[in-house]
């Protein structure tokens, strides 16, 4: 399996991400933004639209269903938790239920030859940091959702978040973990890249050493957290 990021240059700043299998050159669309941009790249690589995955429905992330659905073959799949859907053999993606930055959240992990290699992590995981609970979520499920299943994932899996705040997130990290050095040189790394046209993938190794979000070891200071970021 491959995962294509595509950054959709809007206010939001959002990613698209397509994962497709080599072997059946089927491929599955998250969180359609804006197809006009994504789909001309499957095209490319001659790739078949064969599913639409959401992993929320708030309007930046459902905004090109219908657009996608009534311009090619996909189909809106909605998966319960730990259900897995197929592309071929050995690759496939896996539902997380995750909720938090809402209640019906849901990531997707994704499987290459039976092995997991990336994390669709919507608005539940960003590069540094985490969505806020503002819109229909809570934070202390957010908690559960972070500490009991996204950190307990393989280091080794690349993380695909819905939106690049990774330079302001790494700001924020930096006043809350001061003598964190390694903050400093990722935020020196991204501040000298053109930040609308180069993005970095990280890890969920790289996450437990970046990110305050996963470094908290209880629910209160997780809200505490979530809560000075928020007025940040």
């Amino acid at each position: 399996m491959q995962v294509i990021q595509v950054y959709m240059h809007n206010m939001l700043r959002n990613f698209n991400y397509i994962a497709y299998s080599e072997k059946s050159k089927e491929a599955i669309f998250f969180d359609p933004f804006d197809i006009d941009k994504t789909l001309p790249i499957a095209q490319q690589l001659g790739l078949k639209p064969k599913y639409l995955l959401n992993t929320h429905k708030h309007h930046d992330h459902i905004k090109d269903n219908q657009k996608l659905l009534t311009t090619t073959t996909a189909q809106l799949v909605v998966l319960q938790n730990k259900e897995r859907l197929e592309l071929a053999d050995g690759d496939y993606v896996e539902a997380l239920d995750t909720p938090g930055h809402v209640m019906d959240h849901q990531c997707f992990v994704v499987y290459s030859n039976h092995k997991a290699v990336g994390l669709i992590s919507g608005d539940a995981l960003f590069n540094a940091g985490v969505g806020n609970c503002k819109n229909g979520g809570d934070v202390a499920t957010h908690y559960q959702s972070i500490s009991h299943v996204i950190k307990n994932l393989d280091d080794n899996i690349k993380v695909y978040p819905s939106h690049d705040y990774l330079l302001n997130n790494l700001q924020f990290a930096r006043t809350v973990d001061p003598s964190n050095k390694i903050l400093d040189e990722w935020i020196t790394r991204r501040s000298h890249q053109d930040c609308d046209n180069e993005f970095i993938i990280t890890t969920i190794g790289e996450e437990k050493i970046i990110n305050p979000f996963l470094k908290v070891k209880t629910k209160e200071e997780f809200i505490k957290l979530r809560s000075l970021r928020d007025n940040w």
